[in-house]
């Protein structure tokens, strides 16, 4: 595999990339992959700091970086714009780009499937492959321009989901157990189209404050625990539930009164 054409701040990497042998699942088949490309001496890795300031000034193995975006101590917009650029190595067609961006969205892949299984009851391998899917058709839809402009991890991962929704709602017995589908986003329900689209909108209109609506989409959306936000922000745990409170009741209310993303 070829992989001198790699956009800034990404390093080389050596391997095939080729799944193991073996009955795996669509995403067991891309962790075991993306693990595969992450390991040995020359690991698939970018150099971090070219990307975000703050992180790492040397080649980082993409193994160390879903942990390293995971940390609390790693800010939304470096976490981002690591995601931008991850996303720019997948789209010039590179398969193990894509691979390595499916294994650091694996958290948010597994999220979603685990927030459907107790409702789906057909083939969890065929569930798997939907989420897997949509993620990938959500990744080839984005607009390269205005990467850094989309919460990345939210929007993929929620497409993802979205694709696995749809497979469950063919499912016969879906339409009554519907209601378990909450364990997703316990959140005020948002007006139809995606809710990164409602949150952007609400911003627009000044019913948000754009730091509101990130607290939303990353809590609820990215499931990022408000624990961690409150200690990357150096607030109390009880200050952040409050100011989550508020953002959605304003969002809320605006709902109630006619507000949708189209509006």
């Amino acid at each position: 595999m070829d992989h001198h054409a790699t956009p800034p701040g990404a390093a080389t990497a050596a391997g095939t990339g080729r799944y193991p042998a073996g009955p795996l699942d669509a995403l067991d088949a891309a962790d075991a992959a993306f693990r595969l490309l992450a390991a040995g001496p020359q690991p698939l890795a970018v150099h971090a700091s070219q990307l975000a300031e703050g992180l790492p000034d040397r080649p980082v193995p993409l193994d160390e970086l879903r942990v390293l975006l995971l940390h609390p101590a790693t800010s939304a917009r470096a976490r981002n714009r690591v995601w931008a650029g991850l996303v720019r190595c997948a789209r010039t067609g590179d398969p193990a780009w894509v691979i390595g961006l499916t294994g650091i969205a694996m958290p948010g892949l597994r999220r979603a499937v685990a927030s459907l299984t107790g409702t789906y009851r057909g083939d969890p391998a065929d569930l798997q492959a939907e989420v897997l899917t949509g993620f990938l058709a959500a990744l080839r839809g984005l607009d390269l321009d205005d990467l850094e402009e989309i919460p990345l991890a939210s929007r993929l991962c929620w497409a993802a989901w979205r694709a696995g929704q749809a497979l469950a709602c063919a499912d016969a017995d879906y339409a009554g157990r519907r209601r378990s589908l909450s364990v997703w986003r316990d959140g005020p329900e948002l007006p139809w189209g995606h809710p990164d689209f409602v949150l952007a909108a609400a911003v627009r209109r000044g019913i948000l404050t754009k730091e509101q609506a990130e607290l939303i989409g990353r809590n609820r959306l990215e499931g990022v625990p408000l624990s961690q936000i409150a200690a990357e922000q150096n607030v109390s745990h009880g200050t952040l539930c409050n100011r989550r409170k508020r953002a959605e009741k304003a969002i809320a209310d605006a709902i109630r009164d006619g507000f949708s993303a189209n509006s």
